[in-house]
């Protein structure tokens, strides 16, 4: 086996020998041609590639370039959305803590002394805004259109009857907070500041919100506490309890005030707004509440102020006291100019249904004292969307009383006013008002004192 094996390695070692020498060059020549072919070919080739490449580069450069500048783009466009989002964010907080309101007020009224007579009783536009949790700014402007009555016979008794044209209700900055007593008893006390002008919420049961149930005032709130104060008053609540303080310029007195329809002519001796006051005796009032079960709450209040130099000549005017007055010739002015009241107030409401409301007052005006008071029920048959009502308010002064139109002041009066207010819709509310007007005129005196008046009411709140 061995022997076979070398013989066929010598064989095949002596074959390339006994080729011809010709034939084996042109065979080489041939794989060389071929061998350069094919490296033509592969350079080519290359050359192709690196063109791609380069290319490729070139067009991978241009994206980059693109790419950045779209980037760029993306992030200008996203910044100025970013912006205008924020712009809108901004606003939407704001106006989040804007509120707006009002209402309008149209009515027909008539009287026994009136001529009946439709009006746009008052335009209301009430605006404010939360700074802070807890800073506030309320601003309050009302529209009176029967100020732009024209003068003359026939319309001099109803020009401006229920406020000057423009009229700034209230205008004033709150501030509230919050705190405890030792080892937090009783749970937190919340106050509340108030600085410019507002109701007075420290003097009985303030004529407004869900106590104000008349469309008109009536004889105890025109007497007390219908007019607004400009001042300070710092409000507060405990538990079930309530304290109040208000110090502010004092209420002014005017001759130019009647009872009732006003061509009867009765004078009225109530309480008037003063923006500015004319003396430097600030007034002040307080009041005390609880409410021991839901819906009831009872207070005590107290009021003090001392009357300026125009307030007593008015006053002296008002009840007769100048010389020249029917029965009192010779006149007896005072110059006493203190003027107070204390009293108490209670409301209860039962379910919403059941109203009942009562106020008694007891002070003194100059030299003269008085007593007013005013109970008020009312039930609400909320399947009709309907509710009623009916008070009584009286006023009595302790002053000889003469038959005098212009001393009309210091007749004792009481009013009884049912009220019917449908409800057409939570926002527009139908009022069918009267007030039966009774005065206790002087023996002696001749002349007409029905004084009777009604209406009949449109409210729309917005």
């Amino acid at each position: 086996m061995k022997k076979i094996i070398l013989l066929v390695t010598a064989f095949l070692f002596m074959l390339p020998l006994c080729i011809p020498h010709t034939a084996s060059a042109a065979s080489v020549e041939s794989q060389i041609s071929v061998l350069k072919k094919q490296m033509d070919e592969l350079q080519q080739k290359l050359d192709e590639m690196e063109s791609q490449l380069k290319k490729t580069k070139e067009e991978a450069a241009v994206a980059q370039q693109q790419s950045a500048t779209t980037q760029q783009q993306v992030e200008t466009k996203m910044a100025e959305v970013s912006s205008r989002y924020k712009v809108i964010d901004d606003l939407a907080k704001k106006f989040g803590r804007l509120k707006l309101g009002g209402y309008v007020r149209s009515r027909l009224q008539d009287g026994q002394q009136e001529q009946s007579t439709f009006d746009v009783t008052e335009l209301a536009f009430n605006l404010r805004y939360d700074i802070t949790k807890n800073i506030s700014g309320e601003f309050h402007v009302w529209w009176h259109p029967s100020g732009n009555a024209p003068d003359g016979e026939g319309f001099s008794n109803y020009k401006s009857w229920a406020g000057p044209v423009t009229f700034i209700e209230s205008a004033f900055a709150e501030f509230r907070h919050e705190f405890c007593l030792l080892n937090d008893y009783g749970g937190p006390v919340k106050g509340m500041l108030q600085v410019g002008k507002f109701r007075n919420f420290a003097y009985g049961i303030s004529p407004t919100g869900p106590d104000r149930v008349y469309s008109d005032y009536g004889l105890f709130h025109e007497s007390n506490s219908q007019s607004r104060i400009t001042g300070i008053q710092y409000l507060t609540k405990w538990n079930r309890f309530k304290a109040n303080f208000a110090v502010f310029n004092g209420w002014s007195l005017s001759t130019s005030q009647r009872f009732g329809g006003r061509p009867a002519g009765i004078r009225y001796l109530r309480q008037n707004q003063m923006n500015i006051d004319d003396n430097s005796n600030k007034a002040m009032s307080v009041r005390f509440a609880y409410a021991p079960i839901e819906g009831l709450e009872a207070g005590v209040t107290g009021y003090h102020q001392r009357l300026s130099d125009a307030d007593l000549s008015a006053f002296n005017e008002i009840m007769g006291r100048k010389a020249g007055t029917i029965g009192n010739v010779a006149g007896n002015p005072t110059d006493n100019n203190r003027e107070w009241r204390a009293g108490f107030d209670l409301d209860y409401k039962w379910c919403d249904r059941i109203h009942f409301q009562s106020q008694y007052f007891w002070g003194q005006v100059a030299d003269v004292k008085a007593n007013w008071w005013y109970a008020m029920a009312g039930y609400k048959l909320k399947e009709f969307k309907t509710d009623f009502y009916l008070k009584y308010s009286k006023v009595q002064y302790d002053q000889q009383r003469y038959p005098d139109i212009k001393a009309s002041g210091a007749w004792d009066r009481s009013e009884f006013s049912p009220l019917i207010v449908y409800t057409i819709h939570p926002q527009v509310k139908l009022f069918f008002e009267y007030y039966f007007e009774y005065l206790n005129s002087p023996k002696g005196y001749k002349g007409n004192t029905d004084n009777d008046y009604g209406f009949v009411e449109l409210i729309l709140f917005y």
